[in-house]
């Protein structure tokens, strides 16, 4: 990753110095709110940060600042909105994370949303067993490669990588993804996780890539990393929890003629999943909803209702829907369709 240049380490780690001076006591989270999620404050107030060994760092920068290794010598990229994002960078090998512990309010929706974006200046690769290290001992001659974002318990170890320990990851670098990534935004429902409190993690682990070089080694790499614009927006659910309260909201059934199928669109309530039950002349259908809004789901016509398609050419049809919330109790609705089939061309000899 090489060495800085004298001045500009002394200016950066000085920077470092008072963003990190702003991190807050460890204490009870404000209720489903990032503080500083933006980092408009211009520096890491309302956030943590851990380093294995010291020679990087999570700092807030502005414009595209100058990256503290030598052995890259790109800048960071422009901060994706406002002023201010927050970034991980190297001058050595480290492990960097950055985190926070968020409360989320019982009985309300949470959508986690945020933006990511990163650059690694040696092929991405992770270790076997997985870790968060960069030490060469930890890795046995491994490279160590990688930016996660993860959803933990704020019990666990900040470095834990174990199944029970992780809630949820929102984002993780594979071996073999593109070095790049632009700013990106990235969404995650946290409604499963309401009544809770919740740590989110942004861990960058970036370790030295020996190189045979004749008589000495080349040390390579280093990983800049960056996140801004992180929020928590949370909503009441439907009234007690209940999902029939007539929420559901049926639009125009849409028939193709030529398929003899029905697009029926439906507007839901809230995240969750609507499936239409099998009949005597309905397949099973279903779809997933992310959020509250319209959905579309394709009714297709059982081998019966096929055989009747072909000589009559039009045939009525109930399908029963059932919407299963991700919160609440199941909705139920019928809807009356009518399926189509044009007759076919007679053949001319």
């Amino acid at each position: 990753m090489g060495t800085m240049r004298g001045s500009g380490r002394r200016a950066l780690l000085a920077f470092f110095a008072i963003a990190c001076s702003a991190g807050w006591a460890p204490g009870a989270a404000a209720a489903a709110n990032v503080v500083n999620g933006d980092f408009e404050a211009g520096n890491l107030s309302g956030w943590h940060v851990h380093q294995e060994t010291e020679a990087g760092d999570w700092f807030a920068y502005r414009g595209t600042a100058e990256s503290i290794s030598e052995g890259n010598n790109r800048p960071l990229p422009q901060p994706p909105q406002g002023t201010f994002a927050a970034a991980a960078d190297e001058a050595g090998p480290d492990s960097l994370i950055l985190w926070q512990d968020i409360g989320l309010e019982p009985n309300r929706r949470h959508q986690l949303a945020l933006t990511a974006y990163y650059e690694a200046f040696q092929k991405l690769a992770i270790p076997t067993p997985d870790t968060l290290s960069a030490s060469e001992e930890a890795l046995g001659g491994q490279v160590d490669q990688q930016f996660r974002i993860d959803v933990m318990k704020p019990t666990a170890p900040l470095e834990s990588l174990a199944p029970e320990d992780i809630l949820l990851t929102v984002f993780q670098t594979k071996a073999g993804d593109p070095d790049t990534m632009a700013a990106t935004r990235i969404t995650a429902s946290l409604n499963q996780f309401a009544g809770q409190t919740v740590r989110l993690r942004f861990a960058v682990a970036a370790s030295e890539d020996p190189a045979n070089n004749g008589s000495h080694t080349v040390l390579r790499g280093g990983l800049h990393a960056g996140v801004d614009a992180i929020s928590i927006s949370n909503r009441p659910l439907t009234p007690s929890g209940q999902g029939g309260s007539g929420k559901l909201s049926l639009g125009e059934p849409r028939a193709n003629r030529r398929n003899g199928t029905v697009t029926l669109s439906v507007h839901v309530p809230v995240a969750g999943r609507l499936v239409a039950k099998h009949s005597g002349l309905l397949k099973q259908a279903s779809v997933r909803a992310t959020d509250a809004g319209m959905v579309k789901i394709r009714l297709r016509p059982t081998a019966t209702a096929r055989k009747i398609l072909k000589r009559k050419h039009r045939l009525r049809a109930g399908a029963a829907l059932t919407f299963a919330p991700s919160e609440g109790s199941p909705e139920k609705a019928t809807a009356r369709v009518v399926l189509q089939l044009a007759p076919r061309p007679p053949r001319h000899r």
